[in-house]
């Protein structure tokens, strides 16, 4: 299956779109609790430095690195100039190193796929062109939730932060489970030809799979996209606008997750605590 650049460009600034509103609300409940716990001793005259410190707990959430703000409240205050931290997706400011990663990815991939195809598909077979115009566009497209709640709980449908991932790529003709898949949502059943791993994380994979449909073995062999969520369910797709769309709310977490930040203002306070 195919898409062009324009395509995922506008999948990708949906995709965003919708993180960054999911992810916003999250926010908005933990900064001002952020900037009102207090630490210890609030009256030594340290103001500047736990300010400082607040900062830098908000930056370890997102894993944003050095925020240009004075307080947390000023993300939400300029909220068009630090979006884009929240937005589910990370490029890599060095270009020539996103290039030199990005080649060094579809490269082994590529090598990877010549030596273990089924002889009658290799020497046509290629990495799926859409999946290099992504690269292009973004290094790493991550799970739902904040920086945070997404390393514990999730991972990344596509990672060329990984670094294994990049280096050794797994590539196999049981795609990853067996000769076939059948899409746990719609019902439909792919026969496989070969695949190659592109994201993964706790109990998520992710998979790039040459297909074609089970019932139809005059179909030609296509790229589609596999994400397996295990005991949540496997779905398969046929393009990358389709996946992202999917992908987008994916294992969300309900309620915003804010269970899991019930104990944010104890952390919050052992952070100033120790920093000071």
């Amino acid at each position: 299956m195919y898409s062009s650049a324009e395509d995922i460009s506008q999948a990708l600034e949906k995709f965003r779109a919708y993180r960054v509103s999911a992810n916003r609300p999250v926010l908005e409940k933990i900064i001002p609790i952020i900037e009102r716990t207090q630490p210890p001793n609030p009256s030594d005259g340290r103001t500047e430095h736990y300010q400082r410190l607040r900062k830098e707990f908000l930056e370890s959430l997102l894993e944003s690195g050095p925020l240009d703000i004075d307080k947390p409240s000023e993300l939400l205050e300029r909220w068009d100039d630090f979006k884009h931290t929240i937005d589910g997706t990370s490029v890599e400011p060095d270009e020539a190193l996103r290039v030199t990663r990005r080649e060094a990815f579809f490269s082994a991939v590529e090598a990877g796929l010549k030596e273990k195809s089924p002889e009658d598909i290799r020497e046509s077979i290629a990495v799926p062109s859409e999946l290099r115009l992504l690269a292009e566009q973004v290094d790493a497209i991550w799970g739902p939730g904040l920086s945070e709640w997404m390393c514990k709980f999730h991972g990344a449908f596509f990672d060329l932060y990984d670094p294994g991932l990049v280096g050794t790529p797994e590539i196999q003709t049981d795609v990853p489970y067996g000769p076939s898949f059948m899409d746990d949502e719609t019902g439909e059943e792919f026969e496989t030809a070969i695949g190659f791993q592109i994201g993964e994380g706790i109990e998520l994979e992710c998979w790039a799979i040459l297909s074609r449909n089970q019932d139809d073995s005059d179909q030609p062999w296509e790229w589609r996209y596999m994400i397996n969520r295990f005991e949540f369910g496997l779905r398969i797709f046929d393009t990358i606008p389709d996946t992202l769309s999917c992908f987008a709310s994916m294992g969300e977490p309900g309620d915003l997750g804010m269970d899991y930040w019930d104990d944010i203002g104890d952390r919050v306070y052992e952070h100033l605590r120790c920093g000071g």
